[in-house]
């Protein structure tokens, strides 16, 4: 069974809360819970992290489909769609 590592998290003088997974501290940087100036740290770590230091990690991934997106997909599928039908036919 895979390791779940889990996060607590300090916003301001307030008392940490926690624990978190990441996906869930994930997306609570994407609603703009989690600010820059929050600190944030492993549960088996000791060292606490601001926001701003660990963004690069918290910003990977998670992102959300957007219109755009799904629009390029389906122009792209539309384009590979097309193009093999003129090539087999």
């Amino acid at each position: 069974m895979a390791r779940t590592d889990l996060y607590w998290i300090k916003q301001g003088d307030a008392e940490a809360t926690g624990p978190f997974t990441f996906p869930q501290v994930q997306s609570m940087w994407h609603a703009g819970t989690i600010k820059v100036t929050d600190k944030i740290r492993r549960a088996d770590k000791s060292e606490w992290h601001s926001g701003n230091e660990v963004r690069r990690h918290l910003e990977k991934g998670g992102e959300q489909l957007t219109v755009g997106k799904i629009v390029l997909a389906f122009l792209i599928l539309g384009l590979v769609w097309w193009c093999s039908a003129v090539v087999l036919h």
